[in-house]
């Protein structure tokens, strides 16, 4: 007999959101009761395909789905499984393995996938001699670790017997490229084998009896994300600053949402409407025929262009995509030419695409089928849930850049600082972080280079051992353009000393005066204290810009452990890795 989706009560007290992810579980809820009852499933007879990944921020998470979606479009029978979720597969009886795994803080896996490498590195792990794979391994070469986790992984399956079918590939924070070639030639290979290889029979773990679903216990989470009201928003540069970073409060209440200092929030933005009606204005087609996005929810094309697609990001695969539908002689060419469709992407956004390389788009699904899904952005939390229970604090900095002649604006960062008004709503879910975290024992000292918005998770940290009444002692570097416009918190921080929460603040005010001063100058500044205080078993913390700031931190950290420790740059490099082995030298970096 044919299992329902139960119908949700008009009156049941949901937000459309909420309601459409209710049917959305509702409904794979249903095709598991099938699959256990016998019922075929859609991927039946196919060949299987099994696309496995950790994601952190939700860039593997994306990979890994895009290309199940593609693999399905072609024939097979794939599926991208979150590892989190790893109890309800069997590893021995997949015949095609493709592991997509991001690495976290100092070579650590995404927290989601902690369990199941435990599991897989573990001698309980079965062999895997019927097994082909590949990996793709997301990191930033700003860490010492770069790519831990897909090495890992990739040597892990090859000790467990595992065929390779395609080289490892290791991404950098421009992830989009490689990953595109890794997949190409990862098809290719699995064209030379022959589908009919995979085709198998996967039978998935679980319980094969009818679940109970509450409607009042559907958990909030990254899968039904809360809406979360803007309830307070402050400009925390002083005029005549032309930089514009707000303070952000949004309530949790409600939500059942528990963090710690260290974490991050993710946020779900909300286009520009401005940006989207001029997409709309030039569209060759009826752009008021509604469309079904990603999720599954029919809507207005508006409407799924200002909340679920990402109008900014254009890759070599859209391009390649969009070319197929455009007659223009120059993007035809430069398909075949890397060099030449580089200088297309430089800075191009969809609006540009339309514009410059007309399409023949036949409607509305159509378009948004070349589109990225809309990824949520991670924000470093500026509060102490002690401090300040039943809400979340951020720093956000609006971004404001010029690129082809046009003003371009960061999508959340606007869509936070202007684009929401008050008692207004965003969509949030809590991301736990294990590799930046207070010391347990509140009479250790801390140390904490945080510049412009990399100020946030150490508000959060000075208020939490205000509220602990931490004993030990806390010292401060932050550095911003100007003292006058951009000294941030000042009010807060000047308190923190005169209480003796904050020991000690050294800032950086880099255009006060005729030569630069960043907070690496600072810190060689007071290299010799530093050294003593890290020799008393102070930790060290580093928040802000991966591109230069940490480097340049760590470099004056590293030439003042040689100095003061009267060590060779070999026992130096030791005694840096120890401090991070101990976990007294900690960095959030982006």
């Amino acid at each position: 007999m044919a299992t329902t989706i139960p119908e949700i009560p008009e009156d049941a007290p949901f937000t459309a959101e909420q309601r459409e992810w209710l049917r959305s579980y509702l409904s794979k809820l249903v095709e598991t009761m099938g699959a256990a009852a016998g019922t075929p499933s859609a991927t039946a007879g196919k060949p299987r395909a099994l696309l496995l990944y950790g994601s952190q921020s939700g860039n593997a998470q994306a990979l890994a789905e895009g290309y199940a979606e593609i693999m399905s479009n072609d024939g097979w029978g794939a599926e991208a499984v979150n590892m989190e979720d790893h109890s309800r597969l069997d590893l021995a009886h997949e015949p095609l393995i493709l592991v997509i795994v991001s690495t976290w803080g100092e070579g650590d896996p995404p927290d989601s996938a902690v369990e199941f490498w435990e599991k897989f590195s573990s001698d309980e792990q079965p062999k895997l001699p019927n097994c082909k794979f590949s990996v793709l391994g997301l990191g930033d070469t700003n860490y010492a670790d770069f790519c831990e986790m897909g090495k890992l992984f990739d040597a892990r399956l090859e000790e467990l017997g595992a065929e390779r079918i395609a080289p490892r590939v290791d991404c950098d924070v421009d992830y989009e490229d490689p990953a595109e070639e890794w997949f190409r030639v990862v098809s290719m290979k699995l064209d030379e084998i022959g589908k009919d290889f995979f085709i198998t029979t996967v039978q998935t773990a679980g319980d094969t009896g009818v679940a109970e679903v509450s409607l009042e216990d559907i958990p909030y989470g990254k899968k039904n994300p809360f809406p979360a009201t803007l309830t307070y928003r402050e400009r925390l540069n002083k005029e005549p600053s032309p930089r514009d970073t707000r303070h952000i409060e949004l309530s949790l209440e409600g939500s059942g949402f528990e963090y710690e200092v260290g974490d991050a929030i993710a946020t779900y933005p909300k286009n520009p409407e401005d940006q989207v009606d001029e997409i709309l204005s030039i569209l060759p087609f009826n752009t008021s025929v509604s469309v079904t996005a990603h999720t599954g929810q029919k809507m207005p094309l508006r409407d799924a262009l200002l909340e679920h697609y990402d109008l900014r990001t254009v890759n070599k695969s859209i391009l390649k995509k969009w070319a197929a539908l455009t007659c223009h002689p120059y993007l035809l060419a430069a398909i075949e030419d890397d060099e030449e469709l580089n200088k297309i992407l430089d800075g191009i956004e969809v609006v540009d695409l339309i514009y410059d390389f007309p399409a023949d788009f036949k409607s509305g699904q159509e378009f948004i089928g070349l589109l990225r899904k809309l990824q949520p952005r991670l924000y470093s939390i500026a509060s102490s849930p002690n401090a300040h229970p039943g809400e979340v604090h951020l720093t956000v900095a609006k971004v404001t850049y010029e690129t082809k002649g046009r003003p371009r604006r960061g999508v959340c960062s606007t869509f936070l600082c202007e684009g929401m008004s008050e008692n207004e709503t965003v969509r949030v879910f809590m991301q736990p972080t294990k590799h930046f975290k207070l010391p347990e024992d509140g009479s250790k000292d801390i140390i904490m280079v945080g510049p412009g918005t990399g100020i946030a998770p150490f508000r959060a940290f000075l208020e939490e051992r205000e509220a602990s009444k931490a004993t030990g002692r806390s010292w401060l570097f932050f550095g911003n353009p100007h003292e006058k416009t951009d000294y941030f918190y000042q009010e807060q921080f000047d308190k923190m000393q005169e209480s003796g929460i904050l020991t000690r603040i050294d800032c950086a005010w880099s255009r006060d005066q005729e030569y630069k001063i960043y907070v690496q100058d600072k810190i060689r500044e007071h290299s010799e204290e530093i050294w003593n205080w890290l020799e008393a078993g102070a930790h060290f913390y580093v928040c802000g810009d991966a591109t230069y700031m940490a480097g340049d931190v760590e470099k004056a950290l590293f030439d003042l452990i040689r100095k003061y420790g009267g060590h060779n740059d070999e026992e130096a490099a030791e005694y840096l890795k120890t401090l991070k082995d101990q976990h007294r030298y900690q960095r959030d970096v982006y």
